[in-house]
């Protein structure tokens, strides 16, 4: 850590024209000064989102472009051509709101507001969790600091007035505590004077599951030449522009994962015909996470 922090990102930082170090330039400046390290090759493999800052993608350096030995890097020889090529805004072609919504709408499985579909378009997976979450668990963004950051727990006669979403007041009692015959909690709370008991399933020693064992990247990569598609990252699917049995080739995108803001590109590394596909756009993946399946034929 102190590699990266201390040494490789302030250099990748003055590499790269002194880019702006809010997003996205903080997330792809952060991840280009850890790929450097733990790979233990500058610019190798980078994300697509620092293959787009150099294109001018998120416009003009505001100082200095990077030098030619960093374009090589990042883009091959062939560099110059696909700087000329590609360098530049890309044009956005206009969606289908009604195709959209019919896509949120069958992930929450139920009718969409305005707002959702709204706010599904700014934050397309971000949006659909924090649906789900409200659904299960209401609207606790109104629940004040003192109750998000309290430490310790909270105790007997705990006393609080919290307006919720519509501007109207209500109080909350921590009350008492009891033991269930498998040795759960229940809590009883006081909320507007009415009593209400709250289950807390409780974790024992010996009843969690067994550590997963997680693949090494060379591993999935070595997995990836036979067809089996990993996950490399920890994060979530944000596209998949393709279908079971459609054919592919060697380069072609499979799948995009989306962490930290950065979109990454998962590529076909043979060529076959996708036998079949285990994850949704909008589905959590961690390191090792099945993706697809490719048979050579």
């Amino acid at each position: 850590m102190p590699e990266i922090l201390q040494r490789e990102l302030p250099r990748v930082h003055v590499e790269l024209g002194n880019w702006w170090s809010v997003t996205p330039g903080s997330q792809i400046l952060w991840t280009t000064a850890a790929n450097n390290v733990l790979k233990g090759e500058r610019y190798r493999d980078v994300t697509d989102d620092l293959k787009n800052l150099m294109l001018g993608r998120y416009g003009e350096f505001p100082f200095y472009r990077p030098s030619d030995e960093i374009y090589s890097s990042v883009f091959g020889s062939d560099w110059k051509k696909i700087v000329d090529l590609e360098y530049g805004f890309q044009k956005v072609e206009d969606i289908d709101l009604q195709v959209e919504q019919k896509v949120l709408e069958h992930r929450l499985g139920r009718a969409a507001t305005e707002d959702e579909l709204v706010l599904y378009l700014q934050h397309p997976n971000d949006a659909v969790d924090f649906f789900k979450f409200e659904a299960k668990f209401g609207k606790t963004w109104v629940l004040p600091p003192m109750i998000w950051f309290k430490k310790g727990g909270f105790n007997l006669g705990d006393k609080f007035e919290v307006l919720d979403a519509f501007g109207k007041l209500h109080i909350i009692e921590i009350g008492t505590q009891r033991k269930t015959k498998t040795g759960d909690a229940v809590t009883y709370m006081l909320i507007d004077h009415h009593s209400q008991p709250i289950l807390t399933e409780l974790e024992f020693e010996g009843s969690k599951e067994k550590r997963k064992v997680q693949l090494t990247a060379k591993e999935i990569d070595a997995l990836a030449l036979s067809g089996d598609i990993r996950s490399h990252i920890t994060g979530t699917v944000n596209e998949i522009p393709l279908s079971e049995g459609d054919e592919v080739s060697t380069g072609q995108l499979l799948v995009v994962l989306e962490a930290m803001k950065m979109l990454n590109n998962v590529v076909s590394e043979v060529n076959g015909r996708v036998s079949e596909i285990f994850v949704s756009p909008g589905d959590k993946i961690e390191v090792g996470t099945p993706l697809l399946i490719i048979k050579n034929e």
